[in-house]
């Protein structure tokens, strides 16, 4: 506990206040799959052991992937967040605030990889079909999509084959599902 409190009070000191910030940002990066923060990035400007930057980093990522964070609301906030000081506290308030729609979409995608196959990424193909064996002159536009993919286990591509009448359908249908 002592120890604990007195990264607290390392925290708080006002000369260290750029670098818990920065902390935070790093770990709201890291949530949305950017690098996160390294130990030996911040060892210079603060003077805790690698022991130490673990239990902060395990407690600011803890903090941070808790879905009641997102609302912002003092009653609503985790335990651990009420552990905290209320200089700390402030600090988190306003990194969730300015970070709030990038955490809540990672932390949705990430739950939703959880439960279910989600598109992540797509890309496309336009082709333009010349003839065939059984016809000299086609000239049909075909569309080549790959769906990416991703659930717990893997990471898949989805391959479909479209011409102008079955992208038609898929736009219109996708359309009524955004509506």
């Amino acid at each position: 506990m002592e120890t604990t409190y007195s990264l607290y009070l390392n925290l708080l000191s006002q000369e260290k206040s750029d670098v818990l910030k920065e902390l935070l940002h790093a770990c709201v990066d890291e949530i949305c799959g950017h690098p996160g923060p390294t130990y030996y990035k911040f060892m210079t400007r603060m003077d805790w052991s690698k022991e130490e930057y673990e239990d902060v980093y395990k407690l600011i990522i803890t903090l941070l992937r808790n879905p009641a964070c997102l609302y912002l609301i003092e009653e609503k906030m985790p335990a651990e967040y009420h552990d905290l000081p209320e200089a700390i506290q402030k600090n988190i308030l306003t990194c969730l605030k300015i970070r709030q729609e990038q955490l809540t979409r990672a932390l949705l995608m990430e739950h939703s990889k959880r439960k279910l196959q989600t598109l992540v990424d797509f890309d496309w193909r336009l082709k333009l079909v010349m003839g065939t064996s059984k016809m000299a002159s086609l000239r049909e536009p075909l569309l080549q999509l790959d769906l990416i993919t991703e659930d717990r286990e893997a990471r898949r591509i989805i391959d479909v084959e479209m011409n102008k009448d079955e992208l038609d359908t898929l736009i219109t249908t996708m359309e009524t599902i955004v509506q």
